[in-house]
């Protein structure tokens, strides 16, 4: 007999398949262990082998006689022995030959296993346990093939992003050379556009460096975080930078404490991109409000940022907190348009916080940003 290789094994389309007509009674299993399965069959042919010998040397046969006898049934009992132990293998084998495909990364080898739930013997749970491991493998290589496109994907847009700072740069400084340096009025302007345009490539390159290290996994440096207090403080800061934006307010829905475990720094901007997005969206003053909403639910502390803008459409909505989405269909009240960035790494704040962010929104009545963070207390 022949130990069979990969290319011999049929495979077996269905589970149900695998299972049918292998399933032996509940007070047999302990049985059907491999180990008991070797040691009763070699038993069986040692007991025969000796019996035998028994029998002939009981009769004082000549000795020539024995000699010849107990080398038949030697080799009668390897012969025996060899099958039986070949016959016992087989699923072994057919283990042995899925598991080399499985690692050359042919994942649809998992078929043929020779799997029966439930397990009754070692082979069923070495074969229960590939399986388990072929999931596990697909999954982590979905993981990577989605990890390498957004990588792509968010390459190609930095570089879009960082091409136009850069080219608006390169032709300031020719005008500047040819001649445009010797008018004042005319440097001053071509040097205040540069200054611009350094200063958005600064606030890119640092949000490009704030998602990375959201996303390398980095333990974040936290401490207690009193919502309330830190709120009241971005609120006054946004006041500050648009007077004539609309109206901000602070609503309190618990009397229970509002504090969290997190970095401060992560937070105080998480709350500043919100409430600018919403300044931007929002009604123009006097009829824009806007809402920051404190509230504890459970072990959650709630932070829900509310504007009666315009709103989201549906087709935006699905992509709000993808990098460098601006939106097909929305546009700011006073006409600026960022990078796309803002809610992006507003999400990567949240997730590094073990929470959760989500957005609700009606055409024309506004916008709910809610942010779900697990309470220090």
């Amino acid at each position: 007999m022949s130990e069979p290789n990969a290319t011999n094994v049929t495979e077996r389309p269905a589970a149900n398949t695998r299972e049918s007509g292998r399933n032996i009674a509940t007070w047999l299993r302990p049985f059907s262990s491999l180990r008991f399965q070797l040691m009763f069959g070699y038993g069986f042919l040692l007991i025969l082998l000796i019996t035998l010998v028994a029998i002939f040397s009981y009769q004082t046969p000549p000795l020539h006689f024995l000699i010849l006898a107990a080398l038949i049934l030697t080799l009668l009992g390897l012969f025996l022995m060899f099958g039986f132990t070949t016959f016992l293998l087989r699923p072994l084998w057919q283990v042995t030959d899925a598991a080399q495909a499985i690692a050359s990364g042919d994942f649809k080898q998992r078929k043929r296993l020779p799997l029966r739930l439930p397990p009754q013997d070692e082979i069923d749970r070495l074969a229960g346990s590939l399986d388990e491991m072929v999931t596990r493998l697909e999954r982590a290589d979905e993981l990577q093939n989605a990890a390498e496109q957004r990588f792509q994907r968010f390459f190609g847009d930095a570089s879009h992003q960082l091409r136009t700072p850069l080219t608006s740069l390169r032709g300031f400084t020719e005008i500047l050379l040819r001649g445009a340096k010797d008018d004042p009025e005319t440097a001053q302007h071509i040097l205040t556009r540069m200054k611009s345009e350094a200063e958005r490539m600064t606030y890119l390159i640092n949000n490009f460096l704030t998602l990375a290290r959201l996303d390398d996994r980095t333990p974040l440096k936290t401490h207690y975080v009193d919502l309330i207090a830190l709120s009241t403080e971005r609120i006054e800061q946004i006041k500050t930078l648009t007077s004539d934006g609309p109206m901000i307010s602070l609503q309190v829905k618990t009397n229970e404490s509002l504090g969290v475990q997190a970095d401060e720094e992560r937070l105080k901007q998480l709350l500043f991109i919100l409430l600018d997005n919403a300044v931007k969206y929002a009604r123009p003053a006097p009829d824009g409000k806007i809402t920051l909403q404190l509230d504890r639910q459970h072990d959650y502390a709630i932070i829900e940022v509310i504007d009666n803008g315009e709103g989201i459409a549906e087709e935006d909505l699905v992509h709000i907190f993808d990098s460098f989405y601006r939106g097909r269909y929305r546009k700011s009240s006073n006409g600026t348009t960022g990078a796309g960035l803002g809610l992006a790494i507003a999400q990567a704040i949240v997730r590094a916080h073990h929470g959760n962010i989500s957005v609700q929104s009606e055409l024309n009545k506004g916008t709910v940003f809610k942010v779900e963070l697990p309470s220090a207390c």
